[in-house]
């Protein structure tokens, strides 16, 4: 379980996390993380965590890899089948009928077949070939109602978004002046952006193996919870790496000096800098292919008097496109 590993983590959180100062360089900054996130004796804690993560990142992965094989089964079935039901694949995706709500070519070549028998009087088993023209019909009904077969991973990500709903009130809290909470918050990409800091900070070490051992599959996972409970703004502001890698880019600007390496300003640091950007395109990439598979309604809303105070925040329930062809109890 996750769950009391993640309180774990949050009650080591100190009170306050400010935005790191660009004046303090990206140097002044590691430092300043490392000073915030005072997890060094909780290092067994933080593994298993990583791990736990790793699992729903690797499950999730490997049902994409799945969905991507079933698709094109699909296709071939499709190939297949849609010229004896009379189906034409159209300009945007979607499948045409051909008959224009006639019988597919399957079935009428059957009952023209069945009458043409059956019109002969030499025909020893006429009730045979009637059957033969209801077993048509009835595969064609099957098959057309089986053309557009569910998404495992869109499955997998609607269980997923289910069983978050019971830690949405601890992983993600809501703040009380209905503002984004910045420096207080312990929210799960608050969590999450020191364990990625921090991993990939041993992931650039010469003898480590943390890479090895744990793969993309902690992105996937992290990430995929970020989204689910409506985080992935909060996360790409104030992730520790995504602020370290701006910090960078105006401290590697800021070196105008000829004949000097632009990278001067962030000497020392380049291959956890060339690590932190490798993890952001890599999030980029599962947020991206998360939006695409599983569109979340709008989660929060927010308004504000003329007064300037601000309402009350009005919350809605995230919306997974495919939980509502999930089976339902005592269907």
């Amino acid at each position: 379980m996750l769950e009391p590993m993640i309180t774990g983590l949050q009650e080591s959180l100190p009170k306050s996390i400010g935005l790191l100062p660009f004046d303090g360089g990206v140097t002044g900054c590691v430092r300043l993380v490392k000073e915030h996130l005072n997890w060094g004796t909780k290092s067994e804690l933080k593994a298993e965590v990583l791990c736990g993560i790793k699992e729903i990142g690797s499950v999730l992965y490997w049902m994409g890899l799945l969905d991507f094989v079933l698709r094109e089964m699909d296709t071939m079935n499709f190939m297949q089948t849609a010229p004896w039901l009379g189906l034409l694949p159209g300009a945007d995706g979607q499948i045409l009928n051909s008959q224009d709500g006639g019988d597919s070519p399957v079935v009428s070549l059957f009952k023209s077949t069945t009458v043409a028998m059956v019109s002969n009087r030499g025909c020893p088993s006429p009730g045979s070939f009637q059957i033969l023209s209801k077993q048509a019909e009835a595969a064609d009904l099957l098959y057309k109602a089986n053309l557009n077969t569910g998404s495992v991973l869109e499955y997998a990500l609607a269980f997923t978004s289910a069983a978050l709903d019971k830690y949405c009130s601890k992983w993600s809290a809501v703040p009380k002046t209905g503002f984004i909470d910045i420096t207080t918050s312990k929210d799960f990409y608050r969590v999450y952006s020191g364990l990625q800091i921090e991993y990939l900070e041993e992931s650039v070490q010469v003898q480590s193996n943390s890479h090895e051992r744990l793969g993309d599959s902690v992105a996937w996972g992290g990430c995929t919870i970020i989204y689910l409970l409506g985080q992935q703004l909060h996360f790409e502001l104030f992730d520790f790496s995504y602020q370290i890698l701006n910090i960078a880019e105006v401290e590697a600007a800021s070196v105008i000096q000829p004949n000097k390496n632009s990278h001067f300003a962030v000497q020392g640091w380049e291959s956890l800098l060339e690590a932190m950007k490798k993890a952001r395109r890599l999030n980029n990439h599962v947020f991206s292919m998360l939006k695409a598979r599983c569109p979340l309604e709008e989660k929060t809303a927010c308004a504000i008097k003329q007064s300037g105070a601000p309402l009350h925040r009005i919350k809605f329930e995230n919306t997974v496109s495919a939980f509502e062809t999930l089976p339902q109890k005592g269907a």
